[in-house]
């Protein structure tokens, strides 16, 4: 039906519902800014909450870093403490090896090795059972003393004799006792103790000087005798503040090469000149065929004057095969000594016997003595009076 414009809208069953949606869109409106604001105030809450838990964490950070730094530093402690203990454990390691190692050199030197040759053993075995190509075996005797005598403490030599307790005496002891036991008084006849003759007989020593190319094998009661004359006898060097040693045929190479301009050179039976200072206190003369050293030692002696003697360098029996001549001179005059020369390892130069004594006075105004001397070989000899 159609209004004039005059007309106000008709009122029909519709008409209400037409404000209604205004009214729920400014209600939801309302409802929305309320929810805006809210979110709004809610964002709000969680940024602050943020800033807060931010800062939280800074504190947190800033309260562990210190903790860190000091965490690291006694992490450096430990650890250069731990490195000290290490060190000191090391040094403590290192000492106890030291230790080790010089027992175990005494231990080595109070020991001594040696075979035992079983002919028996040779046949059965050819020599293939552990021991050597000549049947033999080695045994470590950790007290040789038992080989001795226990009257007279020298090496047993048969016969050997004991007593009916079984106490042992050597040959010499046994007739130096009058033929009684020295342990338990008990009378030793002529009953020998076989087994340790057999011992004694079969037993062979490595010299001891093994370790400085000595090879030889001897007997218990030799070992003493052989190790007197061995060529392998380690002696010093006399040079002074010098600390090799060697047997003397390495000795005379080391002084010809590091010594070479402390030492005189001579040619055995031939007349040696030398200029010696009063307090010069040895020479050392070289041989020049055989390289055998000797030492020329001027000793003084107070109120009385110089003590002049002659060494060589060398096992104790090879000084018997040295005979020497030594003059002194001054002023028109002579002193003469003719001797054996002494026997030195080079580490001293004990006073002996034979000596030539060279006054105070007679050197005169002379700072320095004059002196020659002639070295010979007791079978090669060729004397000069």
């Amino acid at each position: 039906m159609a209004r004039s414009p005059g007309e106000g809208p008709s009122r029909n069953n519709n008409s209400p519902i037409r404000k209604r949606p205004r009214i729920t869109v400014r209600h939801r409106n309302r409802e929305s800014e309320e929810r805006h604001v809210v979110e709004a105030q809610g964002g709000g809450c969680t940024n602050h909450e943020d800033r807060e838990s931010n800062t939280g964490e800074e504190r947190e950070r800033q309260n562990e870093e210190p903790r860190e730094d000091a965490e690291e530093a006694e992490d450096a402690n430990a650890e250069e403490e731990a490195e000290d203990a290490n060190a000191e454990e090391e040094a403590e390691d290192a000492d106890a090896e030291e230790e080790a190692v010089a027992v175990q050199v005494e231990e080595e030197e109070s020991e001594e090795v040696y075979e035992l040759v079983d002919v028996e053993e040779e046949v059965a075995s050819g020599g293939d059972d552990g021991g050597g190509r000549d049947g033999s075996i080695s045994v470590t005797l950790t007290d040789p003393d038992i080989l001795n005598c226990c009257i007279c403490c020298e090496p047993l030599a048969t016969p050997v004799y004991q007593c009916k307790n079984g106490h042992i005496a050597c040959s010499t002891c046994w007739v130096r006792i009058a033929h009684k036991c020295y342990s338990c008084r008990k009378p030793i006849s002529h009953i020998r103790c076989r087994a340790i003759e057999k011992v004694i007989e079969s037993i062979k020593f490595s010299c001891r000087y093994a370790r400085h190319g000595c090879i030889e094998k001897i007997s218990h009661f030799n070992k003493s005798i052989h190790e007197k004359d061995c060529i392998y006898t380690p002696c010093w060097c006399p040079i002074d503040g010098c600390q090799f040693t060697a047997p003397s045929k390495k000795l005379s190479q080391h002084i010809n090469q590091k010594h070479h301009g402390s030492v005189v050179n001579f040619h055995y039976d031939s007349l040696l000149h030398l200029k010696l200072g009063l307090n010069q206190k040895i020479i050392v003369l070289k041989e020049l065929t055989d390289s055998n050293l000797f030492v020329i030692r001027n000793g003084q002696e107070q109120h009385m004057g110089n003590l002049f003697n002659v060494f060589h360098i060398g096992p104790e029996s090879s000084a018997e095969m040295y005979e020497y001549e030594l003059f002194a001179r001054s002023q028109g005059c002579c002193l003469q000594l003719e001797s054996f020369v002494n026997h030195t390892l080079g580490n001293n130069f004990p006073a002996t016997t034979k000596f030539l004594l060279v006054p105070t006075d007679f050197l005169g105004p002379s700072p320095a003595l004059k002196i020659e001397i002639r070295i010979y070989k007791v079978h090669e000899s060729s004397r000069c009076g």
